[in-house]
């Protein structure tokens, strides 16, 4: 009888990319076959793990535009997870991370309980994809910007855009705001240190950058919905109420079949 070789390597057991944990539900990128227990560890790990899904994606199809996952489905380019996660995570971006950013939102109150520099990041940014989507879609340009002239000193649009949000219904800003906390928003936006250069008010942002940068795809819609609670109106003279109010109820985990079908492509 032949000899059984009982000392074969084990494989090791599979875990999860970004906690390392095993023996759990695991669930693979919809890009690429990396593994995660949980969209939470998606989000955190994705600044890192962007590269690299774009690497695997490129031995798997004609320059690496495609990729086959495990289910037999189709990828398209890396994009930020879809995260609609009660907790989802920013990338790093925010000191505070976003805990149910679109309740928040609903409340009037998405800029509250926040580290202050996340409050004037948010503005900044919310403020920057305004002037593109109004530039793309409205063909309106903000005189004093960039998108007006190279040139321009940005800082008196965005003053006034700080101050439609000072004058906002509801409490849009925080209670600690002051005069002096708006100049240091301001400061913050007119550094181009700031962020590694993110926040500069002369650097243009278009929602792919704003996906990437806080690694959720559904951030550029936060964004937009802040900015209409600001001007009270969206682009195009939308009205995302009731987006914003789905979008709510879809994060506290309100059964979808209870849900009214609504358009949110213009937030998207």
């Amino acid at each position: 009888m032949p000899e059984t070789n009982t000392n074969t390597a084990r494989e090791p057991e599979a875990c999860c990319a970004k906690c390392k944990k095993t023996g759990v539900r695991l669930t693979p990128c919809e890009r690429c076959d990396v593994l995660y227990c949980s969209r939470s560890c998606q989000t955190l790990d994705w600044k890192t793990h962007k590269k690299r899904c774009a690497r695997n994606r490129g031995g798997n199809g004609p320059g690496g535009a495609t990729t086959t996952s495990s289910a037999g489905s189709s990828s398209s380019p890396a994009a930020a997870p879809d995260s609609t996660d009660s907790t989802a995570a920013t990338g790093g971006a925010l000191e505070g991370g976003n805990p149910m950013p679109f309740n928040r939102l609903e409340k009037g109150t998405y800029l509250h309980d926040r580290p202050e520099k996340d409050t004037y990041k948010l503005l900044i940014d919310a403020y920057r994809l305004r002037l593109d989507d109004v530039a793309k879609i409205e063909g309106v340009v903000e005189p004093d910007s960039v998108y007006a002239s190279a040139t321009n000193d940005p800082l008196p649009g965005f003053r006034r855009f700080l101050d439609k949000a000072s004058a906002a219904t509801g409490g849009l800003l925080p209670p600690w705001w002051s005069a002096d906390k708006q100049r240091e928003c301001e400061d913050l936006g007119t550094s181009s240190g700031g962020s590694g250069g993110w926040t500069s008010l002369r650097k243009k942002i278009q929602k792919r950058d704003v996906m990437d940068h806080y690694g959720d795809a559904k951030f550029p819609m936060q964004l937009r919905m802040l900015a209409e609670a600001v001007y009270g109106r969206g682009i195009g003279g939308q009205n995302g109420s009731t987006a914003r109010r789905m979008m709510a109820m879809q994060e506290a985990g309100a059964d979808p079949r209870h849900m009214s079908i609504f358009d949110a492509s213009g937030y998207m």
